[in-house]
């Protein structure tokens, strides 16, 4: 898997995977060399669909990506 860019928000590391899709990481937990990733984020006619590792099958959808986010923040 390529990433493309990686930046940090709202304390998670957000690396995009592809023009529509991102994987999340929690960067304090990366920092104590704890698992990391969190979910991933796709994009999908205008909506944000979040899957949250340790949830599987469990899809929710958010109108924003800052919102997405928070999903996975919390």
């Amino acid at each position: 898997m390529t990433t493309r860019t990686v930046f940090l928000r709202q304390g998670l590391e957000v690396a995009e995977i592809s023009d529509h899709e991102w994987r999340i990481s929690d960067a304090e937990a990366a920092a104590l060399g704890a698992p990391s990733v969190v979910g991933f984020v796709l994009q999908l006619d205008g909506m944000f669909e979040v899957t949250q590792i340790g949830r599987p099958g469990r899809r929710t959808y958010f109108r924003s990506f800052e919102a997405a986010l928070r999903e996975l923040h919390g």
